[in-house]
């Protein structure tokens, strides 16, 4: 017995698993489901969800931007959470912060320590406001353990996004970077 295809068929045949989720993925997105939805109807984790979601044309605004920055910083591995600046001069490390589900940073350099909060998109907002709550002088063990409010934000915290993708690199490239200038101003007003 022969079995007639069509040339779309006989293509999906040897279509990568890949591929074949990252179109299902795709299509279930399109019906407005979200990733929580999308997971737990096919059994793929939010960063495997988001793998096959990351380079798909997106729009992303201040609002759905701070849902996303929290999910790839602590439930995917892509983003960096280390970074060295002056050749290793100085150090930046970034990870979960406390209750309220933040980017909590600590800094480091060959005089001072400075930790604090820097999410961007920060209750759906079109900035990143940089926080301290302990500083440390490590020439003369003097330390200060109380939290800021400093008004300081990062120069530059793009309003939207077309893809996933898109904020994954502003995360990995320009928020590090950006992060040390307000870093260095509550440095100076701790001293």
């Amino acid at each position: 017995m022969k079995i007639i295809i069509s040339e779309s068929q006989y293509n999906l045949l040897y279509e990568s698993n890949f591929e074949k989720n990252k179109r299902l993925v795709g299509k279930m997105w399109d019906k407005g489901m979200n990733l929580g939805e999308i997971s737990s109807l096919i059994g793929l984790d939010e960063s495997q969800i988001i793998l096959l979601l990351k380079d798909k044309n997106i729009k992303i605004d201040c609002k759905f931007a701070e849902d996303l920055v929290l999910t790839l910083m602590y439930r995917t591995d892509f983003i960096n959470k280390n970074y060295n600046f002056n050749d290793g001069q100085m150090f930046l490390n970034l990870n979960l912060g406390g209750y309220s589900e933040s980017v909590a940073f600590e800094f480091n350099d060959k005089e001072y320590k400075l930790t604090g909060w820097a999410t961007p998109y920060w209750g759906g907002n079109c900035d990143t406001p940089v926080e301290g709550n302990y500083f440390e002088n490590k020439k003369t063990d003097e330390y200060v353990n109380e939290y800021g409010n400093s008004d300081k934000k990062i120069e530059y915290t793009p309003s939207s996004f077309n893809s996933i993708q898109e904020l994954i690199d502003f995360l990995n490239k320009d928020y590090p970077k950006q992060l040390i200038k307000p870093i260095k101003e509550l440095i100076e007003d701790y001293i």
